[in-house]
Formats: structure tokens, C-alpha cells, sequence
């Protein structure tokens, strides 16, 4: 089947409603959860600190790294069959992750679970644009999508929390295989197939240049963070990974039918919604690793404490993740972005700024202000882009996902190890108690910079139905 016979009403909307909501919660929660069962698997496994930042956020960067090129598989063989083959890899990983006994094994692990995330995302994105016919209901399903998503890595901690303490760090891999299992035999009943009748090239070059630009990028980042690797090193990945970035670029725009079709970033709603999306993800969970690890090492809460502590934030996120889509009826979408940008700002300074008191009102700030950003952003962004480009465009925004997330958690908790007071080795108390209150001061006062910046950027794209409709008629949709 293709886009263009499958416009038809899906006969089982709701079962993928419920199959994509499930899925898009577990995988929240394998951002987020590893955070509160890492002092746990530090203690068991022997773990230094550059591994345990490898466990904590390879995750969402081997996603970023793969996101394209599942895209194009999708496209190209199948949206269902790529999906089934996310769910399958999961489960594995999941095994493998729970089965591990050192930190190489655990970190494989993690990577794993990024590329079957990677595969599932990617094939959610393309099914629910050519199953949910109009505008409406493809919002509520990327809504629900959105916030199945953002609730679940909200709800990490907690859930970590509970495992760790209640059994052992190994069941926070293995509470997902049953789940997954459940779903993967869901998916081959409710999902149907379809292809891209004008699919991208089979690009061996922008693939592996793809993969380049974030491994190289990072791997520096990770070089950086450690004072006893070679100097040279760090910035040298970094630059390389840049340059393969810019090959990348300029090898699209000259293939007939590119791999990504970065042409799309001439749509100044789509570009600006990458950005935000990237940018408010990342703060996110970069606060929420080091937070996490502040109340269990410097606070001396418990797992299940730290994740009844950040509870607030996970409610806070699965609302704003529901009230965005609610609102963007009465409001321009760039108008509720903007909204979502200025709720997150205030509640990191709040956070940032003044411990305890201010987390009352801050957590609350951040967690809604960001599932808004998040949902809205999101549809923003598939919706800026032409149907036949929906693999493209959702490789674009997962990427901008998984990308942010883990370079949020890169490069605050770096930024931790250098404010930490000066020793020979930081210990984990100085790092995530001293390092990360001026990390987080410092992060806060940037992104504040930042939605300043982006907020008149996002304003100034609102054009055409979205400034002069009436409230009415943008309700109907």
C-alpha cells in the first residue's frame, strides 16, 4: 500500500492509538529511568564516571545516529515492517541489558535500545501521517504520541525508583520484555503496511556521513569530560564530526532525490521547530539526570524518595503534553510554543536559582512548559512539511528528540565534572553537588537567552491561517 491508497479511515484507529501511546511510554521511560538505577549499577558493576554518562545517555544518541537511515528503510520496505523490527530489538536489548555484567555489555545494552528506538519512532511518524485522515485527528494522535512519550520519561525516575529498591537495578531492562511483547504481537494485528511511492536514495556515503557527524561529535564531547585522555583528542572528534556534518549537507543538496532532503529547512516554522525541540529536550533532561543524581548521592534520598520528590515534574509534563494539542485549537500553534518556552525558562531559573522553595513552583513550570513545546512542536513540524516528505521530516524532529536529549545529559553533566571544586578526581558528591547548582544556574540563564531568541523567530513565522483565522474555524480543525 502506498501514501496514496492509504488515506482511506483506518478500520482499528484507536488499537494503534493505545499500541503507539504504550510503546512511546516505554521508551520514555528507558531515557529517564537509568538516571535513578545508576548509583545502583555504579555500586554492582564497578562503573567509573565516563561510563556511567555512556550508560546514561548513549541511549538517545545512537537514536540520533540511526534516525535517517531507518527513515529511508521505512520509506523504502515497509513503515510496519520497520516497526516490528524496532519492537523485536527492544526486546533483546532489553534481555541483553538486564543479563550484562560489566559496563561494555551495559553500554552495547543501551545501544541497542536507541536503535530499536530509533526504528520505532521512525515508523510511528510515517503511519500515523498516511492512517489519521485530516488535520484533527492527526494532531490528537501525534498528541497522544507526544505525550505518551513525555509522560513516560517523566514517570522514569519514579518507576526506577521502585524497581531498584523494591527488587534489583537488573529488572529496570526486564520490566520492559513482557510489555514490548504484548505490543509486538498488538502491532501485527492493527498495524497495516505502507511505502513511499517516491522514496529516498539507498546512499551508502550520507549514511555512514550521517552516522559520523553525531558519533564523532559526541565521542569528542565524552574525550573532553575525562582529564586523563589526550588533550588533542576531544576537539579534534569534534571538529571532524562538524566537517562530516557539512559534507552531509552539501552531498543532499546535490543528489536528485536525497537521502534527507535538508531543503526542508527553508520552511522557517519547520526550522524553528527543530530547534526548540532540540534545545528544550535537551535542558530537560540534562536537569532532570543531574537533579536525579543530586538527591540520591548528595541528599542521600532513596530511589523510590528521589522519584516521589520528582513527581510533580512527571505530572506537570503529561499535562502540558495533553493541554497543548487542547489550546492549539483557540491559538496559533507558534503562539502555544512561545507560551510553552517562557513556562520552561521560568521554572529552570526558579529550580536553578532557588532550591527547595522554588522547586514547589519550578518543577511543575518546567515539566508543563516542556510536554507543551514538546507536543506542539512536534505537530508543528510534520505539519510544515509535504506528505511525501514525511519520512524526512520525521527523521528531522526524532532526531531533534533524541539528539537534544542526549546532548543535554553530555554536555551538563561535563559541565558538572569541571565546576566540580578542583581535585585530582572530582568525587560523585562534589560533581553532583557543587558542579551541577552551577551547572544548572548557568544552563538556566542560557536558555533563558535562548527563548528570548526563539520566541521572536517563531513569531515572526506566523502567516496565512494561523494569525487571521478565527478562533472558530481553527477550533473546527
Amino acid at each position: 500500500m502506498t501514501d496514496a491508497t492509504s488515506r482511506a479511515p483506518h478500520p482499528k484507529l484507536r488499537g494503534v492509538l493505545v499500541l503507539f501511546g504504550t510503546v512511546m511510554l516505554v521508551g520514555g521511560t528507558d531515557m529517564t529511568k537509568m538516571a535513578v538505577a545508576l548509583p545502583a549499577l555504579t555500586d554492582a558493576l564497578s562503573l567509573d564516571t565516563v561510563q556511567t554518562l555512556w550508560i546514561a545517555d548513549v541511549y538517545a544518541l545512537a537514536a540520533g545516529a540511526v534516525l535517517v537511515p531507518s527513515a529511508v528503510a521505512a520509506d523504502r520496505f515497509g513503515r510496519k515492517r520497520i516497526y516490528m523490527l524496532g519492537l523485536s530489538v527492544a526486546v533483546v536489548s532489553a534481555v541483553l541489558g538486564g543479563l550484562a555484567a560489566a559496563g561494555p555489555v551495559l553500554i552495547a545494552a543501551r545501544v541497542g535500545q536507541g536503535i530499536g528506538s530509533a526504528l520505532l519512532i521512525v515508523g510511528t511518524v510515517a503511519i500515523i501521517r498516511v492512517s489519521f485522515p485530516g488535520i484533527r485527528s492527526r494532531a490528537l494522535a501525534y498528541g497522544v504520541w507526544t505525550a505518551g512519550f513525555s509522560t513516560g520519561s517523566a514517570l522514569g525516575p519514579l518507576l526506577g525508583g521502585a524497581l531498584v529498591e523494591l527488587t534489583e537495578w537488573r529488572w529496570v531492562f526486564w520490566v520492559n520484555v513482557p510489555i514490548l511483547l504484548v505490543c509486538l504481537v498488538a502491532a501485527q494485528i492493527v498495524l497495516r503496511e505502507s511505502t513511499n511511492p517516491d522514496p529516498p536514495s539507498l546512499d551508502a556515503l550520507s549514511a555512514g556521513l550521517s552516522a559520523a557527524a553525531v558519533g564523532l561529535v559526541i565521542i569528542g564531547l565524552k574525550v573532553v569530560a575525562r582529564p586523563e585522555a589526550t588533550q588533542w583528542f576531544g576537539p579534534a572528534a569534534i571538529a571532524t564530526g562538524v566537517a562530516a556534518t557539512v559534507l552531509f549537507l552539501v552531498r543532499q543538496l546535490r543528489l536528485p532525490r536525497p537521502f534527507l532532503d535538508v531543503r526542508l529547512f527553508t520552511n522557517g516554522l519547520l526550522a524553528s521547530a527543530t530547534v526548540v525541540i532540540a534545545a528544550t529536550v535537551g535542558v530537560f533532561n540534562g536537569t532532570l539526570y543531574l537533579l536525579t543524581l543530586q538527591y540520591q548521592i548528595v541528599d542521600g534520598l532513596s530511589a523510590i524518595a528521589t522519584g516521589i520528590v520528582l513527581l510533580p515534574l512527571a505530572a506537570a509534563m503529561a499535562v502540558g503534553g495533553l493541554v497543548g494539542p487542547a489550546v492549539q485549537g483557540w491559538f496559533a500553534q507558534q503562539h502555544v510554543i512561545v507560551g510553552g518556552l517562557l513556562m520552561v525558562a521560568a521554572g529552570l531559573l526558579l529550580v536553578a536559582t532557588a532550591p527547595g522553595p522554588g522547586d514547589l513552583v519550578g518543577m511543575p513550570l518546567l515539566g508543563m512548559g516542556a510536554g507543551i513545546v514538546m507536543a506542539i512542536g512536534a505537530n508543528a513540524l510534520m505539519g510544515s512539511a509535504p506528505e511525501n516528505r514525511t519520512a524526512d521530516a520525521g527523521a528531522i524532529q526524532e532526531s531533534a528528540f533524541a539528539l537534544g536529549g542526549g546532548t543535554g545529559i553530555a554536555v551538563l553533566g561535563i559541565m558538572a565534572i569541571h565546576h566540580a571544586p578542583p581535585a585530582a578526581v572530582p568525587s560523585a558528591a562534589a560533581i553532583y553537588g557543587t558542579g551541577a547548582e552551577a551547572t544548572l544556574e548557568i544552563a538556566a540563564f542560557s536558555y533563558s537567552c535562548f527563548v528570548l531568541a526563539a520566541g521572536i523567530v517563531l513569531l515572526r513565522t506566523t502567516r496565512g491561517r494561523n494569525r487571521g483565522e478565527p478562533r472558530a474555524a481553527r477550533a473546527r480543525r
